[in-house]
């Protein structure tokens, strides 16, 4: 009878054993920290572009590279590394020390502490001798995590102090579809209960606690930047990315989040995440922010901790040498690239300046580089050399060239401005007389005129660049015809684009409701681009003066 009562006894204890986990609701090998990925709402598995992706989805190790230290107390401490090896691939390796107290149970509170360490490996999968000069494949990303946990600890109320190990494998995958927008798929914990000794926690006690997986799947998407994004904006980029996990348990959870960033400096984050706890889902609302620079940033974020229902804080800081390439090694045939020096000539340098509606851009790569300018991959002809033709809007125009080889790119950007060029009927006047002159002094006040009409031409040409004066390519501008007021105001509005104000009352004493430039007039005064006369009249038929138009031109040159 003893024996029965011991055997049942032993019984029920290894079961209470074999639940801890699920009681508690803690997974040591669920790894998701950092404080850029849980800015975002924990959802970059589909982003995966940094060396937070150890932790998150294998697959972008392919790409990634730099070291990052997280901290939320000294308790709780994440190390992540990532250097390249070589052939579109590199090595990740992970070290969390976490430590979760005061957990609440039904029968008390619960404290939970242990150590993970992780190794990581990602390659692209044009590793695959067959797809090794195929493109697509070069923005294919595999990747495998092995974790293995060593001396988890949890203590709960009214019960012995138990200890665990164990080890699982992640696999992931991402694929980088365009430069702007990329997909990605983690399976966390896949490996089989008990195979090969893994997918088990091992408790001190002699019994085993099956390790919960999750299958994650994730976008992101760079909507807006400064290079091949949907919307350009020179100096801003939003990223948003959104994730899809399947837990064990059958929880669906989703993750959505965004990054705001400035002059790829200063970075503002938000995101919606959803985490599992025992027996339910929390919904929790996280806030971040970013600084970086070429080779290190920092990241904080305002996190919701799920068992225990309260608002942390995490701050990272990232380190990421520039020399750390991921390069193809050296082979007999094809020696590496470093992208740096694969432009060997071009003809472009930055802050041009043209009149021409067309833009040639040419030069010469070193053998095996792809060139991309503004999108568009150029024809290579044998001897290496490029010649692609760009489009020019009028004033400021961004060329990007990018040099593409096996899977990495190197870009450089040069700004064009367009200006508008137009004919002065006075400057034809005045090379007319010159070519007449007889004597040096003529000549020489002919020149001087000549300057001064060259100098004024210049500003108009920046004012019909800027879209305040217009003036059609075939027409001919006399630089001594006189404009209205209210012709100005009407050039001013146009080129402004603003929608025009609902005109309730007269402007002006000489601008009724009625007058048909009063909208343009009215526009023009509220954003003090030009002043009505102390005695409350506009004057719209009055020509511009010298004065008027010198400050109009100081003006729309310093807003430029």
């Amino acid at each position: 009878m003893k024996r029965l009562l011991c055997f049942i006894f032993a019984l029920l204890f290894s079961c209470q054993a074999f639940a801890l986990i699920n009681e508690t609701g803690v997974d040591p090998l669920r790894l998701e920290i950092g404080a850029r990925p849980l800015g975002m709402g924990g959802a970059f598995v589909g982003l995966a572009d940094d060396v937070n992706t150890v932790l998150y989805n294998p697959g972008g190790v392919a790409w990634a590279k730099g070291n990052s230290l997280t901290v939320k107390d000294i308790d709780n401490l994440t190390v992540a590394h990532a250097y390249p090896t070589g052939d579109g691939s590199s090595l990740g390796l992970g070290l969390v020390l976490s430590k979760l107290s005061n957990i609440p149970l039904a029968a008390g509170t619960a404290t939970s502490s242990g150590n993970t360490v992780l190794v990581s490996y990602g390659t692209k999968l044009n590793f695959i001798p067959a797809l090794y000069n195929r493109e697509p494949f070069q923005r294919i990303g595999v990747g495998l995590n092995v974790k293995g946990l060593f001396g988890e600890t949890l203590r709960q109320t009214g019960q012995t102090d138990r200890s665990a190990m164990g080890w699982d494998l992640d696999l992931g995958v991402l694929w980088k579809a365009t430069d702007w927008w990329s997909a990605g798929f983690s399976a966390q914990n896949f490996l089989p209960e008990g195979m090969l000794g893994g997918g088990i926690y091992r408790w001190d006690n002699g019994t085993n606690e099956a390790i919960p997986y999750t299958l994650k799947l994730g976008a992101a998407a760079k909507i807006i930047g400064d290079i091949n994004s949907p919307v350009f904006m020179e100096g801003r980029d939003l990223e948003v990315a959104g994730e899809v996990d399947v837990t064990e348990g059958g929880s669906l959870l989703l993750r959505l989040g965004g990054e705001w960033g400035i002059n790829k400096t200063y970075f503002f984050r938000a995101g919606l995440m959803q985490q599992p706890r025992a027996g339910s889902v929390m919904t929790g609302f996280n806030l971040g922010v970013g600084y970086r620079t070429e080779e290190w940033g920092l990241d904080l974020v305002s996190y919701q901790e799920p068992l225990r229902d309260e608002r942390n804080f995490y701050i990272s800081a990232i380190y990421f040498p520039k020399d750390w390439i991921v390069v193809r090694k050296l082979d007999v045939e094809k020696p590496a690239v470093f992208l740096e020096d694969a432009l060997e000539k071009i003809s472009l340098e930055d802050n041009i300046t043209t009149y021409d509606d067309r833009l040639e851009v040419f030069g010469k790569v070193k053998a095996g580089v792809e060139v991309y300018v503004d999108g568009l991959r150029a024809a290579i002809a044998d001897d290496n050399s490029f010649k692609v033709t760009v489009p020019l809007n009028y004033e400021k125009n961004l060329v990007v060239v990018e040099a593409r080889f096996e899977g990495e790119k190197k870009d450089w950007k040069y700004k064009v401005l367009r200006k508008a060029k137009i004919q002065v009927a006075e400057e034809e006047i005045v090379k007319t007389e010159l070519a007449k002159a007889q004597t040096a002094a003529e000549k020489q006040t002919l020149k001087k005129k000549e300057a001064e009409i060259v100098q004024k031409k210049q500003k108009v040409e920046e004012l019909v660049t800027l879209g305040v004066i217009e003036v059609t390519p075939e027409s001919e501008f006399r630089l001594d015809a006189s404009i209205t007021r209210g012709e100005l105001a009407t050039w001013l509005a146009k080129a402004a684009g603003l929608p025009l104000p609902k005109i309730k009352k007269d402007v002006f004493l000489d601008v009724k409701q009625d007058h048909p430039l009063a909208p343009y007039i009215k526009l023009v005064v509220d954003w003090g681009l030009l002043q009505p006369f102390p005695d409350g009249y506009f004057r719209p038929d009055q020509p511009v003066t010298k004065e008027e138009g010198d400050r109009l031109f100081r003006l729309l040159k310093a807003q430029k």
